[in-house]
């Protein structure tokens, strides 16, 4: 099958779906008649719109306005998305035009809403979805052109563990404003951004593989399961079992 779902659920205002597209699976222009933002959680893919090509990976979200033109094409593996359907009118800033961001506040919020849908928790459905779009509006800093800033964010993506100072010595800049920069340009701090990235890395694995719970904890950079656990409540306030069983 070209793509599979494995989640979806309706929610008033808004519809949640766990999508899987396949490996190489090609997507023709297309456009929807709703509003909808959506989430990488494994994977990669490149998206065409506006005669613009962008190519994203885990932990990317994209917003789609109504009525946007656009046509994807898939990695070399399958890809999961978690997707996101607006069916009311949205009129925050932050919604109103097409584009990618790297955001890991905005991937926690992700998750953090699809906890209330896989539980059903209805009255925590409004908050979690503000936290999402909250997380969507601009941020103090960019860091598209800070190679010192991207060096430092792909040393946590690795699973580096050393401390705020020693980041700081190797990007050349004090410590206090590497925090300051990189909080203005993830909407998270250091410490928050080297929990989310183990969690999105337990989350690949939970996605794409069937091992171990106790498997995964460990070649993601936890101590055991029950760290890891933690950390997903922290993060996602949902357990990985629940993740999986939702897969």
């Amino acid at each position: 099958m070209s793509s599979t779902y494995l989640f979806e659920r309706d929610v008033g205002a808004f519809q949640v779906k766990l999508v899987r597209y396949a490996a190489h699976r090609h997507m023709p222009p297309h456009c929807h008649d709703a509003l909808g933002v959506s989430v990488v959680l494994d994977g990669t893919l490149v998206e065409e719109a506006q005669h613009r090509s962008f190519t994203a990976e885990t932990g990317w979200t994209v917003v789609k306005p109504a009525g946007t033109w656009h046509a994807n094409r898939f990695g070399p593996a399958s890809a999961t998305l978690l997707a996101i359907t607006f069916r009311e009118r949205c009129d925050d800033d932050a919604v109103r035009a097409w584009g990618w961001m790297n955001r890991a506040a905005t991937y926690r919020a992700g998750l953090r809403l699809l906890r209330t849908v896989v539980r059903g928790e209805r009255s925590e459905h409004d908050n979690a979805l503000t936290e999402l779009v909250a997380s969507l509006g601009r941020f103090e800093y960019s860091h598209r052109d800070l190679a010192w800033l991207k060096a430092v964010k792909r040393m946590l993506d690795d699973g580096d563990d050393a401390s705020v100072g020693d980041l700081a010595a190797r990007a050349g800049v004090h410590p206090v404003y590497l925090a300051r920069r990189f909080r203005g340009a993830f909407g998270v701090s250091i410490r928050e951004y080297r929990q989310i990235a183990q969690v999105r890395r337990a989350t690949q694995l939970i996605l794409r593989t069937r091992r171990s719970l106790s498997e995964i904890a460990h070649d993601s950079g936890f101590a055991d399961h029950s760290h890891m656990c933690r950390s997903f409540r922290t993060v996602a306030r949902l357990n990985p079992a629940a993740l999986r069983d939702s897969a």
